[in-house]
């Protein structure tokens, strides 16, 4: 593992063309100590580069604030032969991605403090990048939400389904006559200063649909998104928003797939409600054929949504309503993905893609669906707002964090999962032969260059930090 005391050579990036704040730049950047340490429109006549600094050319490149996925299952601690944050971290590394935003339905469950240590020394011990925690919020831990931020999480993540008879619960909250527990949990995380984060489904709706398809034959591969239709999410999304005008409390809804729950939430925000919006990319590029085709392969909670919804979640991307992007990277071993393909609800739910998101991102620029300025808000900044860590990261400016992502936005590639970081694979072979423009070139964190030409410096294993997430509000600063 690498010596975290330990710094390398300053690195300086030449000619680079980079976002910062809003704005397109162009300049040379100095990298030393893990800081952007400074900045030149033109570089110091007497400044000796390649006696003095490590080099990297970023002539014709894009450099970001290092990307942010704001939406990761990394399986460890529980099940590591997923994936295990050495894998994971070097995955979201050829993502262009330095910071991840760990969920918390792992085993241990992180609830507590001490239950959370347990995933923060795992990532500890492996990250190539920075990890950010969630801890789980359910009705059965609300004591523990305020230890929990002074232990720097980045916000708590809940289930709208009831937990297993006889077991605590500590990620999911009932459904009950005026939703007592579910206010009860945004009180409680209201109190401790933070936001709570759900996925929204109808739970009951998408049982009876289910029981239903079984009894009358319908289990063919569309058996996934017709018994988890648009109006699970709605239900769901519509019973935390009146939760949350009648508690005060902040709130985040969790990849966001269909127009319908969007309109609901743009609608709060216009009406005054701190609730935050995330999309996962693929719910912006894959629709619902694709679960046609590929089953469980292409199986996720929420499902993939119609053609009409893929459209027109676009134009709330462009319009604001949607805050950052994330990926919902869920790896699972091959077998149980395989255990699907005659019957798709014994596979389970997730795919590990994020190493698609950013290139596909970039086409939709280069098609004209979206500006670059707000591709780098969606994922470069706004997600560092969302969990306490901007302007330290997110921004490109002096005494910044020195996490970078540069990108070629003009080659153009075709994918393939045998050149994938993920131990989960051999489950995307349904992106082969995907033609992209764009693609990450390098990831640099804390001013080391951790990859670059599509090769992870495995040898960095720990280099990432583990996060402490809304420092000022906790510590003063």
């Amino acid at each position: 593992m690498t010596d975290k005391t330990m710094f390398d050579r300053p690195l300086l990036l030449q000619n680079a063309s980079y976002y910062s704040a809003g704005e397109m730049h162009y300049g040379h950047l100095l990298l030393a100590d893990g800081k952007v340490a400074a900045i030149y429109d033109e570089l110091p006549p007497d400044m000796t580069v390649d006696a003095d600094f490590q080099r990297y050319d970023a002539t014709g490149r894009l450099v970001l604030p290092g990307c942010i996925d704001t939406h990761v299952h990394v399986r460890e601690p529980g099940s590591p032969e997923k994936e295990d944050f050495l894998t994971g971290t070097a995955a979201a590394l050829s993502a262009g991605v330095t910071t991840i935003c760990q969920m918390p339905n792992v085993n241990p469950i992180p609830h507590d403090v001490a239950s959370l240590e347990v995933t923060r020394q795992a990532a500890a011990n492996k990250a190539l990048c920075n990890v950010a925690v969630y801890a789980a919020a359910g009705a059965d831990n609300t004591r523990e939400f305020a230890a929990l931020a002074r232990a720097g999480i980045c916000g708590l993540k809940t289930f709208l389904q009831p937990g297993k008879s006889g077991e605590p619960q500590y990620i999911t909250v009932a459904q009950d006559d005026g939703d007592a527990e579910l206010c009860a949990l945004l009180a409680a995380g209201k109190s401790a200063g933070l936001r709570c984060f759900f996925h929204c489904e109808d739970y009951a709706l998408i049982g009876k649909l289910e029981q239903q398809a079984h009894e009358s034959g319908q289990e063919n591969y569309s058996f996934h998104y017709k018994t988890r239709p648009n109006e699970a999410e709605l239900n769901a999304v519509s019973r935390v928003l009146a939760a949350a005008a009648k508690t005060g409390a902040k709130v985040g809804i969790v990849h966001v797939s269909t127009v319908a729950a969007a309109e609901a939430i743009s609608a709060a925000k216009r009406a005054g409600a701190d609730v935050t919006c995330e999309v996962c990319f693929h719910h912006l590029f894959f629709d619902d054929s694709w679960l046609d085709k590929f089953g469980p392969y292409a199986k996720c909670n929420p499902p993939l949504r119609s053609k009409a919804d893929v459209e027109g979640l676009w134009r709330f991307v462009n319009d604001g309503t949607v805050d950052y992007l994330g990926s919902d990277h869920a790896p699972h071993l091959l077998r149980q993905k395989q255990a699907g393909e005659k019957h798709i609800w014994l596979a389970p739910s997730g795919v590990a893609h994020m190493e698609i998101m950013l290139p596909l991102l970039l086409s939709a620029v280069k098609s004209g669906k979206l500006k670059m300025e707000r591709l780098a808000e969606l994922i470069s900044e706004n997600g560092y707002k969302a969990m306490g860590l901007y302007p330290q990261k997110g921004c490109i400016t002096t005494g910044a964090d020195a996490d970078l992502t540069v990108i070629d936005t003009d080659v153009t590639w075709r994918f393939d999962h045998r050149q994938m970081q993920t131990k989960a694979r051999e489950a995307c072979r349904l992106f082969d032969g995907m033609e992209m423009t764009g693609r990450v070139e390098a990831a640099i964190v804390k001013g080391r260059l951790v990859y670059a030409d599509g090769i992870v410096d495995y040898q960095s294993a720990g280099w990432g930090d583990v996060l402490t997430c809304h420092k000022n509000q906790w510590e003063g600063i």
